[in-house]
Formats: C-alpha cells, structure tokens, sequence
C-alpha cells in the first residue's frame, strides 16, 4: 500500500532561559531549555482481524464448529490468503439455557487473522458474511515499519528543539553549546488506537464498502525537552 506520509514539527510548549543553579548542573552555567515535538501520520499495512466462531449444542441439535472452521479455511485458500495468518485467541465454553429453559452448552473459538490491506479486509468480510460467518471486525491497525517510523520521529523531535534554541539565542546575539540534559515529555507509539472510523462489526454494508478511508490513519508523536548551555 501506497504509504502518505508527513512531518510536522511544532515547537512549543516553553523556553525558558537562565543563568541560576540547578541541582543537574555546574553552578553559574547560563542555559536554554526548549521544548520540540515532531509528528508522523502513516497509513496502516497491518490489519488484524478478530473471527469468532460460535458452536451451540440444545437438545442433542449441535451447530458444528469444526464445520464452520472448515469454511473459514476455503474461504482463505480462495482469497489466497496464508494459512500461517490466522492464529487461535481465545476457546471458551459455557453452559447456557434456552427459551424453553433447557440446558445446553456453548463452544466459541476466536481467531485473529492478520491481513496487509484494506481490500483484503474488504473481500475476506463479503466472503464470511455469504458463508453465514458474521462475527468479526478490525481490533486493531499497524505498520511493518512502526519501530523504525518512531525512531525518526524521535530524531526529528529533539532536531526541533535544537533549532529552536539555536533561533532564539541568536535573535539576542548567542549561541548554543553542549545539550545540558534531554528528557522525553509526551509521547505516543501508534500502537494502541481506536482505527475503524465507525462500527466494525461485520454487516452487509460494510462488506461492500470497506476502503483504505475508512481507517483512521496511525498518529506517531514524540515530544523532547532539550536543555542547551549558552556560549
């Protein structure tokens, strides 16, 4: 997938400059202390699908999950979808009463199925929906390259602090020397978002309609307190 990616550095937050003692530092050393923050929004290539499925047994009337896992299989192999993608999460049993009151039980099996794209979210939806499979939906979006994506983030952000400073100080005729001290403040990895604009259980709409628009794309922010002494 075509990545749309960009940069916006904002400098905020607050400077503060001084010539007083700080416990972290040589007494009487004049400094800048600025704040920097970079931002990158990229377009997710991992998709994880949730795909639960549900057998229930009343009255010796069994609705087979095994079948249901056999139609999930050709339903994968027809998408050429890898096998090796869909990994069991969760297998859970309970006992259950129907409306006549009579105790059964409950089987449910959840897979996660990790895809590369919008389009195959799209297909694999209409595909489970015909198949009668309709318990599934986006849990979570990612990238490939997220630690790598941070990194430069994190680079551009303390880079934002030091123009900063270099900015300030020379509009009064200074410049700056060794980076005193470098703290991370806020940040935020894009691992852990909300990424479906709207309801992410399976329908028939959905299905239909699915497209890389309607995940949210992933926001990585990192912000750096940078403090500079002053030549």
């Amino acid at each position: 997938m075509k990545n749309t990616l960009f940069v916006i550095l904002a400098f905020a937050f607050y400077t503060s400059f001084g010539q007083k003692r700080d416990a972290t530092t040589t007494p009487d050393i004049p400094f800048i202390e600025v704040t920097g923050t970079a931002t990158k929004e990229i377009e997710p290539d991992q998709f994880f699908v949730s795909i639960t499925l549900s057998e229930k047994s009343i009255d010796n009337r069994k609705y087979s999950i095994e079948n249901q896992e056999e139609k999930l299989g050709q339903i994968l192999k027809a998408l050429n979808i890898d096998a090796d993608k869909l990994t069991l999460s969760d297998l859970n049993s309970q006992i259950i009463k129907d409306k006549k009151g009579e105790i059964g039980f409950k089987q449910s099996k959840e897979f996660i199925l990790l895809l590369r794209t919008s389009s195959e979210v799209s297909k694999l939806f209409a595909a489970l929906f015909e198949a009668n499979i309709k318990q599934a939906d986006v849990i979570k979006t990612s990238h490939t390259n997220i630690v790598a994506f941070s990194k430069e983030v994190r680079i551009n952000a303390v880079k934002a602090a030091k123009e900063k400073a270099e900015y300030l100080l020379e509009a009064v005729g200074n410049k700056i020397g060794e980076p005193i001290d470098i703290v991370e403040q806020g940040s935020d990895s894009g691992r852990d978002f909300n990424y479906y604009r709207g309801n992410v259980t399976l329908n028939r709409e959905m299905s239909e309609t699915i497209s890389s628009s309607e995940f949210k794309k992933i926001v990585i922010s990192f912000s750096y307190r940078v403090k500079y002494s002053i030549k």
